[in-house]
C-alpha cells in the first residue's frame, strides 16, 4: 500500500512586538503587493485598543489559493493547495511568497517565524485503524474508535520547536461541474491520516531574546527537509 503525503495547506507566520499603528502600513502593503494580491485590501474597522490578534487588513492572492492577514502581533500568509504538486513546486511557492513578504516584516521588530504545513495521506477507511495500530502501539484503536489524534512537541536542530499533529480525517468530496460558480457535494467521503507540521523559531528567541534573519532560510530548509524525507510511518512513531 501507497502512504503517499500530499501537502494541503500551509501558514508562514511572522510574529512581532505589537505595533497599535500597524493599520497606518496598509498603503505600503497594497504597493508591495500589488501584483500577486487584489488591491485594494479589506480593512477591518475595530479600535486599536482592542485584541492585537484580530487582523487589521487582509487580502487574498489574484489566483484565489492564498490569503494574507495582518494583525498587530503578527502576520500571517496562509495557503490552500487545492491540486497535487510536487514538494518541490510547493517550496518554490512558499519561498517566492516568503521572499515577497520578508521585507514587510522585517520592519517591525521579528520576535519569531513559524510554518505550519498539513500534509494529508488518504486510504481506506477499513485500513486506517491497523495501520495505526502498527505504528503507534495504541491498543484502543478498533472498530468502535472513531476518533483519533496524536500529539508531540520536541526541540529540533537546538533553535527551534517543532510540533506534530497526527489525526483520522474523513471530508466529503467537491466538485466544480462545467459552467457552475460553486462547488458542489459528492456522495463520495474520502478517508485518511493528516499529518500537521508546526516549525518554529520560539527557542533561538527565548534563548537570545532576539530575531536573526538567517533563521528564515533556516527554517525553511528545515521543513522541506521534513517533508522530503519523513514518511507517514515516521511522523507516527516519532521518528523525527
Amino acid at each position: 500500500m501507497k502512504f503517499d503525503l500530499n501537502i494541503t495547506n500551509s501558514q508562514i507566520v511572522f510574529s512581532y512586538s505589537r505595533n497599535m499603528e500597524i493599520r497606518k502600513r496598509v498603503f505600503e502593503f497594497e504597493n508591495v503587493l500589488k501584483e500577486q494580491f487584489n488591491t485594494p485590501f479589506r480593512t477591518v474597522a475595530i479600535p486599536d485598543e482592542l485584541d492585537p490578534n484580530i487582523p487589521r487588513f487582509e487580502s487574498q492572492s489574484k489566483h484565489g489559493h492564498s490569503r494574507i492577514q495582518v494583525a498587530q502581533t503578527r502576520m500571517t500568509l496562509a495557503t490552500s493547495f487545492n491540486k497535487k504538486l510536487t514538494k518541490t513546486e510547493a517550496y518554490n511557492y512558499l519561498n517566492e511568497k516568503r521572499l515577497l513578504l520578508t521585507d514587510l516584516a522585517n520592519s517591525e521588530k521579528i520576535d519569531f517565524i513559524a510554518y505550519v504545513i498539513e500534509l494529508n495521506c488518504y486510504l481506506p477507511e477499513e485500513s486506517i485503524n491497523s495501520i495505526l495500530i502498527e505504528n503507534t502501539g495504541v491498543k484502543a484503536l478498533d472498530k468502535n474508535c472513531r476518533d483519533f489524534t496524536l500529539l508531540y512537541s520536541r526541540v529540533y536542530k537546538n533553535d527551534f520547536y517543532l510540533n506534530v499533529k497526527c489525526s483520522k480525517f474523513s471530508e466529503q468530496e467537491l466538485i466544480l461541474e462545467s459552467g457552475a460558480k460553486e462547488l458542489k457535494h459528492t456522495n463520495n467521503i474520502k478517508h485518511g491520516i493528516s499529518i500537521t507540521l508546526d516549525l518554529n523559531s520560539k527557542v533561538f528567541y527565548e534563548k537570545n531574546k532576539k530575531f536573526e534573519h538567517s533563521l528564515y532560510k533556516q527554517i525553511e530548509n528545515h521543513v522541506f527537509n521534513l517533508i522530503q524525507k519523513k514518511s507517514l510511518q515516521d511522523y507516527l512513531k516519532g521518528n523525527i
